[in-house]
């Protein structure tokens, strides 16, 4: 009997049904939204995976692993491929809504 083909709005509906699968979806948001802009923009500007790496001062295989969401990068690294990319590297630190924490966590400030 063959498979029924189901949409991908509605698999990823599905999916993000259950509270666990959203969290982790929406933790790794905020990665996948930085490898999405790096490659629009690499688009933009027509640049091969091997022309960014030279312009980066690195080898291609680093930029693939970098679209790819594979291994930690620096910010350093980061800065280069922005600037590579003629682009400004926005990163913030936001308070999240639902966090509390406890006065006697904190630090006291001097």
């Amino acid at each position: 009997m063959p498979k029924k083909s189901i949409k991908y709005e509605d698999f990823k509906a599905e999916l993000l049904a259950d509270p666990e699968v959203r969290a982790e979806y929406e933790a790794l948001e905020p990665e996948f939204r930085l490898i999405r802009d790096i490659l629009l923009r690499r688009s933009e500007l027509n640049l091969s995976q091997m022309q960014l790496a030279k312009l980066v001062g690195t080898k291609q295989p680093a930029i693939s692993r970098l679209e790819r969401g594979d291994g930690n990068i620096t910010i350093n690294r980061l800065c280069r491929v922005a600037d590579a990319l003629d682009a400004d590297l926005d990163i913030s630190l936001k308070a999240r809504p639902h966090t509390k924490i406890a006065s006697s966590q904190r630090s006291p400030r001097r």
